[in-house]
């Protein structure tokens, strides 16, 4: 496997209700909002966004699942934030087409810890396209598949990264859906009064190995999660 050692900037994802950001001017803050189907059936909640601090963008909303329609256990998931949909007149966002499967197969998201993410051509993908959000305003205008998910797992050794990549191959996945890139996981963060925060994601003792997948549906992102995660 060829890779430019640099190919990648790592960024983390901040959680906006614990930022010093706000949503843009004439844009609805969708956090508490409801989150339906296309069949008006209830999924949940959104109880917050996360976003990227250089780019100002955010990249997906956290929907907490009490209260869901098929009765799955409660727990918070990501959605990329350019897959939902807004209706605005009765506060409610809007996830067409999507179905259990889908969900069930979306790990879990543990609040504080925030997301690493790549800035690769991943994030080119529609499905983060924050402007998406806003311009669907009614429903059923979606027909793609959804959600494109992400699935990132942390190695510490290369060889380890290397021998998933290989794995993943080998059952079908493309190359230009999976990324290897090599981190320290001792970060510096500027906010933009100036103020540096250094925030330990790692031992900031050796580099460390994220590799990603872009799976594009929910029986790829399911075979994914088994072929990381044998045991579980």
């Amino acid at each position: 496997m060829e890779r430019k050692e640099n190919e990648h900037e790592i960024r983390q994802l901040k959680e906006l209700s614990t930022s010093d950001f706000e949503i843009k001017d004439g844009q609805p803050d969708i956090i508490h909002w409801k989150v339906l189907n296309s069949d008006s059936q209830d999924l949940g909640t959104v109880t917050d966004l996360l976003f990227d601090e250089t780019e100002q963008k955010v990249r997906y909303l956290v929907l907490n699942l009490e209260g869901n329609i098929w009765n799955m256990a409660e727990r918070e998931v990501l959605i990329p934030i350019g897959v939902a949909e807004l209706d605005a007149a009765h506060d409610q966002v809007i996830l067409p087409n999507i179905t259990a499967q889908q969900l069930i197969v979306l790990p879990d998201y543990i609040k504080g810890h925030a997301v690493v993410s790549a800035d690769s051509e991943l994030y080119g993908h529609k499905d983060f396209d924050e402007s998406n959000l806003y311009a669907r305003r009614a429903t059923g205008s979606y027909e793609e598949h959804i959600p494109f998910q992400v699935i990132t797992r942390i190695y510490q050794e290369e060889n380890e990264a290397e021998n998933a990549f290989v794995m993943l191959i080998e059952n079908g996945f493309s190359e230009n859906d999976i990324k290897v890139t090599p981190y320290n996981p001792l970060n510096s963060v500027t906010d933009l009064a100036g103020n540096t925060n250094t925030e330990f994601i790692g031992d900031g003792s050796r580099d460390e190995y994220i590799l990603s997948i872009a799976a594009a549906s929910a029986r790829q992102a399911e075979l994914a999660l088994r072929l990381l995660d044998p045991g579980e």
